[in-house]
């Protein structure tokens, strides 16, 4: 009697399953990290061109910007240029006399204040001058990782900067 041997037996499917999902499991985290990261990139690129813009509107206004319209820079899925806070993406920018912050927007459409960066004008002691400074804050542990990568220098209060002082 002749066997057909052409097939695959259980075990030998079961184990390449196993090992699938092993692999599945070790993947998925490191790209939610980098989708994360890139995601961070993607608003330090949008809060630096805005608040470069804030600056020259300062310049010539002698006060900060409190909207989008007005600048010089434009942005295609600003969903309300004209009001103090307008979503670009999953972020909400929300503009401040001294600054310009960025927070996460959760899945229900509220800000998720876990995760935001902000760049504000600091005065510098001794100088009477104005620097600018890009700081991330993390009110929790799930993005705290996300600021220490990103992170330059470290303020006294424990506040992250992002680059350097201009």
């Amino acid at each position: 009697m002749k066997h057909n041997k052409s097939g695959f037996t259980l075990i030998e499917l079961l184990a390449v399953v196993l090992i699938i999902g092993i692999l599945t499991s070790v993947a998925l985290p490191q790209y939610r990290r980098s989708v994360q990261r890139s995601e961070a990139m993607e608003v330090l690129i949008n809060l630096k061109t805005i608040f470069d813009s804030a600056k020259r509107y300062r310049s010539a206004n002698s006060e900060a910007p409190m909207k989008l319209n007005g600048l010089d820079v434009s942005f295609f899925d600003a969903d309300t240029p004209e009001a103090a806070s307008f979503n670009i993406g999953n972020y909400r920018y929300t503009f401040s006399n001294d600054g310009l912050t960025a927070c996460r927007i959760s899945g229900s459409g509220t800000t998720n204040n876990t995760y935001c960066m902000q760049m504000y004008y600091r005065y510098v002691s001794g100088s009477n001058t104005y620097k600018d400074l890009l700081v991330c804050r993390s009110n929790g542990s799930r993005y705290a990782w996300l600021c220490e990568a990103l992170k330059t220098d470290q303020l006294p209060d424990g506040t992250i900067v992002i680059g350097t002082e201009l």
